[in-house]
């Protein structure tokens, strides 16, 4: 498993940290994606907490106890409404039973969805997931920049790769 590149993981932290909604990104990454939310915990101190249906909210750094009452995505949802300090919610839609729970509970529970000053959630979906929910409400992060233009070497020019 190769890492996110620093510039890709500052990014998403920045993107975190200026949320007006919630946040999704849409990938195939999802494990690169969790080890990277990981280390922007670590190394800024942000409280992050990861969800899973088995567990509940779980912080993202020690994933010993989990938090209590926060095992469905509602109840998550509520407690992280509730808090006081800066925290990220994010919600993996990675296997099929945390997916079906979250996109059975969004659409009912947007009153909880709400952005502050101290709450921030993100959801994980896997790239070929279509999800209109997210997609019509939430702000997606890109991983890469699709300005941008990619090239190889040929005959020792650089030239545009789709050439």
């Amino acid at each position: 498993m190769t890492s996110l590149s620093l510039s890709i993981t500052n990014k998403i932290e920045k993107k975190i940290r200026e949320a007006n909604v919630f946040q999704y990104i849409s990938s195939a990454k999802s494990e690169q994606i969790i080890e990277a939310l990981r280390q922007i915990s670590v190394r800024s101190g942000m409280a992050i907490y990861i969800w899973s249906a088995n567990a509940g909210l779980v912080n993202i750094k020690s994933r010993q106890t989990p938090l209590p009452g926060t095992r469905s995505v509602l109840e998550a949802l509520k407690y992280a409404t509730k808090n006081h300090y800066f925290a990220v919610y994010v919600f993996p839609g990675i296997n099929n039973v945390d997916l079906l729970e979250i996109k059975s509970t969004l659409p009912s529970a947007s009153s909880f969805l709400q952005t502050n000053d101290n709450t921030r959630f993100l959801f994980l979906v896997k790239e070929d997931i279509v999800f209109s929910f997210l997609t019509t409400n939430a702000e997606k992060i890109e991983l890469v920049n699709k300005h941008t233009q990619k090239y190889k070497l040929r005959d020792a020019k650089w030239v545009l790769a789709n050439d």
